[in-house]
């Protein structure tokens, strides 16, 4: 069996995640107060180290330095802990316990590892890669530290394997994923659009798809594929995915995935494996599209770019893009399923674009304005760009009884605008009130009001 043996380990990751948003320090909150230390955490080899006697005293624990032999000592009702500058590992309850990284002096302020020490005086310690935050919260039972017993599996992480057939050999591929990081994605609201190239281009999951993009090129390199069986290989480990649609997998219809959504739950219908796929190939420097064909059922797959090639493919900007089924082994590139053949496709760009939606509350003023909050959201993965909300009440037949525009905003990804307007409004008239919203000198979203009397 050739193996594909790659363990993201959650220092690697750490690593990953802290360089995307490299420049500001790591925030520590204890207990729900931020941590203000003598300097900023520090960061090495994907573990956040903080001033010794900061973090220990927010802990409730009293410290000692003895600077003949750089021994720190730390005891918290029955728990004990003590750490050595450079050495890589610590006493914690008479128990010896490896440090990932020796505590050390920089510019005459003691650090020390923070996940090791707040586990070590029972409190839980978890990491927002997105905010840059630690979060410790004191336990409220002593330590425990037991002689080590061999690695055991985190309940923080998931563990997946995926096996594949390919070129006669059976391939395996593990992973692992904070569960933290998971649940950020599964928080996220669904995107109220039909162009889930928005799905791929976000870029919070990127250090696990170049991850998974760069093992594969290796292996590509090494067994000597061509460009064309390097795409077959990777469409061969999507197709493996089990299919199953999203009613019987979330109970509703409509749910795409995340592609780390995706590589978790290890499963998901013809949108999650076409935005999985679509993800890592582009990573990959394969010219890619998502190919979208309406109908009853509607279907999704990928397009890649290539010449000369057998099978069905679809003109886009002057290339030629193949069709690639990914809900099924077996299917080569260039082959679709019968019932999907004659159907005019939909091809969707993998670049960033906003996603707008909005929503508003309304009120009479003394003056007899109706004032109107309007709270615009977007939610793709480029800025909105003079983006302004057009107000009306509507008088009918086209016409209208008073209009107002907003001053233009720049909304960045998954951020809100908040626009405010005032309306004349005429006594006693039967009346609407129409929301639009205009971005980049588009009609994006709008909405209209139940009719009521001024």
């Amino acid at each position: 069996m050739r193996r594909l043996g790659l363990v993201l380990l959650l220092p690697l990751l750490l690593i990953l995640f802290l360089a995307l948003t490299a420049g500001a320090a790591p925030r520590v909150i204890v207990d729900g107060v931020a941590l203000n230390t003598r300097v900023p955490p520090q960061v090495e080899e994907g573990i956040i180290l903080v001033p010794v006697r900061d973090i220990f005293e927010a802990l409730g624990a009293g410290v000692t330095w003895d600077r003949t032999t750089g021994t720190i000592d730390a005891r918290k009702g029955n728990d004990h802990v003590r750490l050595r500058i450079g050495a890589d590992n610590a006493i914690v309850n008479d128990f010896v316990v490896p440090l990932s990284v020796s505590p050390r002096i920089e510019n005459g302020v003691t650090l020390v590892p923070l996940r090791f020490v707040g586990e070590a005086l029972g409190a839980k310690v978890s990491w927002n890669f997105l905010t840059r935050t630690v979060t410790v919260t004191s336990g409220t039972e002593p330590a425990s530290i037991s002689a080590p017993a061999g690695p055991q599996p985190s309940p923080e992480l998931f563990h997946r394997e995926f096996v594949w057939d390919y070129g006669g050999k059976r391939w395996t591929y593990k992973l692992q994923v904070p569960r933290e990081v998971y649940d950020y994605f599964t928080s996220l609201k669904r995107l109220p659009t039909s162009d889930y190239s928005v799905y791929v281009t976000d870029p919070a999951d990127d250090p696990y798809i170049s991850a998974i993009a760069a093992r594969f090129q290796e292996v590509a390199a090494r067994e000597g594929y061509s460009p064309k069986q390097t795409v077959e290989f990777v469409v061969a480990f999507v197709q493996s995915l089990r299919y199953v649609t999203d009613d019987v997998s979330k109970g509703f219809d409509q749910y795409a995935r995340y592609p780390l959504e995706t590589l978790v739950e290890q499963e998901g219908d013809c949108e999650d494996t076409s935005i999985l796929l679509a993800a890592i190939l582009r990573e990959m420097g394969f010219g890619v599209v998502l190919i979208l064909l309406p109908g009853d059922p509607g279907h999704m797959a990928v397009g890649v770019k290539g010449e000369n090639l057998p099978g069905v493919y679809y003109e886009f900007e002057g290339a030629r893009y193949y069709y690639v089924e990914t809900t099924a082994t077996r299917w080569p590139i260039g082959r679709i399923p019968d019932e999907f053949r004659g159907r005019k496709a939909v091809i969707l760009p993998l670049v960033p674009r906003p996603v707008i939606t909005h929503e508003w509350t309304s009120r009479r003023t003394i003056s007899g304005h109706i004032e109107l909050k309007v709270r615009v959201q977007n939610d793709g993965t480029a800025v909105a760009r003079n983006t302004k909300v057009y107000a009306a009440l509507e008088a009918g037949d086209g016409r209208v009884y008073d209009q107002r525009w907003s001053e233009p905003l720049d909304l960045e990804p998954r951020t809100k605008g908040t626009y405010t307007l005032y309306l004349k409004a005429p006594l006693n008239v039967r009346t609407r009130l129409i929301v639009k919203i205009v971005s980049g000198g588009y009609l994006v979203d709008e909405s209209t009001s139940e009719p009521f009397r001024t």
